[in-house]
């Protein structure tokens, strides 16, 4: 093989090493929200006990992202806590199995929850991943990060970047769901929503429809949602929100052999 095909091998190399980190259809709300949605939790006017607020257009302010557009949610207080921002689509990143997800993320560090330590709480507010199939008739298959790999809203400094790799490990079945016949797999490669969950410090979560320490005597949801720790709003905001597919370790090897042999045909020329 010549100099110049080899060249073209490894330049061919080169470009599926870079795809591999490129994004398929990545979200950076340079000129409005991008079809994302959020909601609360908590009680409206004339509600007895806690209930989902209905979705709407997350909202989308020009500046101050990472940089410019940016999507955020405010909370309005203990009876419209902060809940969820996402994305409802089927399929619209295609299959997500070997990716991982990825987000710039901003908090103005001043959450809290209902819980408060209670119901094995740690005490801290967490933007937990989530991810689910919608197999219609209010039956679907939903994972959500687990604390560890969660991001806390409370230390975070100015825009940072986090991410999580799409495997099970990484991920809890959402309990109590109608339907739950899915594997984690199966659900990456045929979901309908995804996005970041605001809840408790603890993975012993319960839908709510039951389950102990879900509700207080209040008729509250414990661990849904948060609100502000102060008298100043309390603010998340994403940007570049984008999947990321993972290399496969043979695409780094096969890289580094052929910049091997390219660096050491030119040596001998030399």
């Amino acid at each position: 093989m010549n100099n110049k095909k080899l060249f073209t091998y490894i330049f061919g190399i080169g470009l599926l090493f870079i795809s591999a980190y490129a994004s398929a259809l990545p979200f950076y709300y340079n000129s409005d929200e991008q079809g994302w949605q959020q909601t609360f939790v908590g009680r409206p006017a004339g509600s007895t006990y806690d209930v989902l607020y209905a979705n709407t257009a997350a909202d989308w302010r020009a500046n101050n992202g990472n940089p410019d557009g940016n999507i955020y949610q405010i909370a309005g207080g203990v009876n419209k806590r902060a809940y969820w921002m996402g994305y409802n689509n089927s399929n619209f990143l295609g299959d997500l199995n070997g990716s991982k997800l990825q987000t710039d993320i901003y908090s103005t560090n001043n959450w809290q929850t209902l819980a408060n330590g209670s119901g094995g709480d740690d005490g801290n507010v967490y933007a937990r991943w989530v991810i689910s199939h919608d197999v219609g008739n209010n039956l679907y298959n939903m994972f959500i990060s687990d604390r560890a790999n969660s991001i806390n809203i409370n230390t975070i400094a100015g825009w940072e970047t986090h991410s999580i790799e799409l495997n099970a490990d990484n991920f809890f079945r959402w309990p109590n769901s109608a339907a739950n016949s899915e594997t984690f797999e199966q659900v990456l490669s045929n979901y309908s929503s995804i996005g970041l969950y605001i809840f408790s410090g603890t993975d012993l979560i319960s839908n709510m429809n039951g389950g102990t320490g879900t509700w207080n005597s209040n008729s509250q949801l414990l661990h849904y949602g948060a609100y502000s720790n102060d008298n100043n709003n309390a603010l998340w905001a994403l940007d570049n929100f984008q999947a990321v597919t993972v290399p496969e370790p043979v695409t780094f090897l096969l890289f580094g052999v052929g910049l091997t042999v390219l660096v050491s045909l030119r040596m001998r020329k030399v």
